[in-house]
């Protein structure tokens, strides 16, 4: 890869793994178009890290009480654990055909469809703003359950892994800044375990140093401004707009396929 490619590879994943678009959709198109044919693990674990990093440092408040306050908190923890296993066991059974899943574009184009027919409905005919009333203190096993069987679809590249755990919280009746915190506390054994098992399972190709400080550098530091821009938008009436954004892209990928 050239230094340009790294940093747009970079910037796209720093954008698109907390915006509700899908990070790895965008990872698989952008590779495709790059004509990048060879597995980059290294450089995809090196991405998940900077942006695992952007999460400890937007929610360091949060996560410091979840530490300290840890008796407090058990029922968030409880959540924590018990939603960590429906993406776990999927990613599981999933993971020798993760390849295959992962270079079919149909599949992304198609699941990219799915994903902003979903947002559109949930955002523009689904949700009730007046019952979102739910704190995190209220966070139960069956909810993390729930919220845990939305993220477990997003091993399917095309569907955000931000937007169907937010929709799964808000589908709980949790208020939209608990269903955000939920959404990304949740995502941190994914992240993790997902790095886990590219590191057990694929051969690390190599990586020069000063690229991959640049990866975890410039996805982290993107990372942390579209957490912000995530979040003000999960407040504003317009969040269903990523929805169009999904669904002309899928479009857009199952045509180019079929031409």
């Amino acid at each position: 890869m050239s230094l340009v490619q790294v940093i747009i590879l970079s910037i796209i994943q720093g954008l698109t793994e907390f915006l509700p678009v899908s990070s790895s959709g965008h990872l698989v198109l952008s590779q495709k178009i790059f004509e990048i044919n060879e597995p980059l693990v290294l450089f995809d674990i090196l991405l998940h890290l900077g942006t695992l990093f952007a999460i400890f440092i937007f929610f360091y408040k949060d996560l410091f009480s979840l530490v300290v306050d840890w008796k407090k908190k058990k029922n968030v923890w409880l959540f924590l654990i018990v939603g960590s296993i429906p993406a776990a066991v999927t990613g599981f059974f999933l993971n020798s055909k993760i390849d295959k899943i992962f270079n079919s574009l149909p599949l992304l184009g198609g699941s990219w469809i799915f994903f902003g027919l979903l947002l559109l409905f949930f955002f523009r005919f689904k949700l009730n703003k007046n019952d979102l009333k739910r704190k995190e203190s209220e966070a139960t096993p069956v909810d993390g359950l729930v919220v845990g069987s939305f993220q477990a679809l997003a091993l399917l590249p095309g569907i955000s892994r931000s937007g169907s755990t937010i929709i799964g919280g808000l589908s709980r009746k949790f208020s939209r800044e608990t269903a955000f915190y939920l959404s990304f506390l949740l995502s941190i054994p994914a992240i993790l375990g997902a790095v886990a098992l590219k590191m057990k399972d694929s051969h690390l190709d190599g990586i020069n140093i000063y690229e991959g400080l640049l990866a975890v550098l410039f996805s982290a530091i993107v990372g942390y401004f579209s957490l912000k821009i995530l979040q003000k938008f999960l407040k504003s009436d317009k969040f269903y707009l990523f929805g169009f954004y999904c669904l002309v892209l899928g479009i857009l990928v199952v045509l180019a396929t079929i031409r």
